[in-house]
């Protein structure tokens, strides 16, 4: 996998900041190339004790020695930082970009200008172990070349795709959301499974290494899902009956329903 050379500058130093700086790290970045602000000193203790990057409470300190700058903060106060730092990036032409959810490009531009070059990412829980998935769109003053960085920045904890900004609330509700669904038909499993004489933490590993063999064998396979569904499901057989409940239930409608209303609720929550 190709690395970047760049100096990253992380404007924050949550769990995202850290998946980051990890996946960088065990792709082979150099440390002396990354620095991370906060006004959370224990998180930067910990950046610093875990990875030996460089580490300051001043955001106006990353933004001047970066080249790429990774704003991981909370929605809430990105305006607050971004003004603090626009000077440096009108003046650098730093790459910006932004992890904040909900925060829309255009609020970005409205701050520092819409000349500069800015990709807003949407990754999703499971980078923290590097199995993330990420969507990527960016503004007209983009190129190619800072999408290229973004693509091994992201990819460094798992995989890309870059859609239209338009897309990404569809894509929050459906892959950026999708971890918590799946965790709930974890829960729903587990629950069911009060006959069987094993420990709750047997019971998980069983049933999440089940999901995790078969989305893997989706992956691999040649086949749809609907026919590597159908491979299991014998005709009057025990994987017949339950699905023939899911779809006396309308199991397929509920969860079209469900990711229609959680994609509404995206677009609500980016327009505020």
């Amino acid at each position: 996998m190709k690395k970047l050379n760049e100096i990253i500058g992380f404007i924050g130093a949550g769990n995202m900041a850290t998946a980051l700086i990890s996946g960088l790290i065990n792709n082979g970045h150099e440390t002396s190339k990354i620095i991370s602000s906060s006004p959370e000193k224990e998180h930067l203790e910990k950046l610093s004790r875990d990875f030996g990057v460089m580490t300051s409470t001043d955001n106006q300190k990353v933004s001047e020695e970066s080249d790429l700058i990774i704003l991981a903060v909370k929605p809430n106060i990105i305006e607050t930082v971004l003004s603090e730092i626009k000077e440096t990036i009108i003046e650098k032409n730093s790459l910006v970009l932004s992890i904040a959810a909900g925060v829309k490009i255009k609020k970005i531009e409205s701050i520092i200008g819409s000349s500069a070059r800015i990709i807003r990412a949407m990754p999703n829980t499971p980078a923290s172990i590097m199995q993330g998935v990420t969507a990527i769109s960016s503004n007209e003053k983009v190129e190619e070349t800072d999408i290229e960085k973004a693509k091994i920045l992201f990819g460094s904890v798992g995989k890309t795709a870059e859609i239209k900004e338009k897309e990404l609330d569809i894509f929050t509700a459906l892959i950026g959301s999708g971890p918590a669904y799946v965790f709930y038909l974890i829960e729903s499993l587990l629950e069911s499974s009060q006959n069987l004489d094993l420990s709750n933490d047997d019971k998980v590993n069983l049933i999440a290494s089940m999901i995790s063999g078969s989305a893997n064998l989706a992956i691999a396979s040649s086949d749809t899902p609907q026919d590597l569904r159908k491979n299991v499901t014998s005709p009057g057989g025990v994987t017949q009956r339950a699905i023939e409940e899911f779809e006396k239930e309308d199991f397929k409608e509920i969860i079209k329903r469900s990711m229609k209303v959680a994609e509404e609720k995206s677009i609500e929550l980016g327009d505020k």
